[in-house]
């Protein structure tokens, strides 16, 4: 028998930087549906229209 020495396994380093651009998208993602979220609500509001009549009062 001989003494073989085995090389350790390879540390790849590409996992690494897809895992850091899943992560990086998905905090886009998360960024940019929050800010339409906050864009739709507020287009909802300015277009709704104000119940601002007075029922109690009759019209003449």
């Amino acid at each position: 028998m001989q003494n073989e020495t085995v090389p350790p396994p390879r540390r790849y380093r590409w996992p690494w930087f897809v895992l850091g651009a899943v992560l990086l998208g998905a905090a886009l993602t998360v960024l940019w549906v929050s800010a339409e979220v906050r864009r739709t609500q507020a287009r909802r509001q300015y277009y709704l229209p104000t119940s601002e009549t007075n029922a109690a009062a009759p019209k003449p």
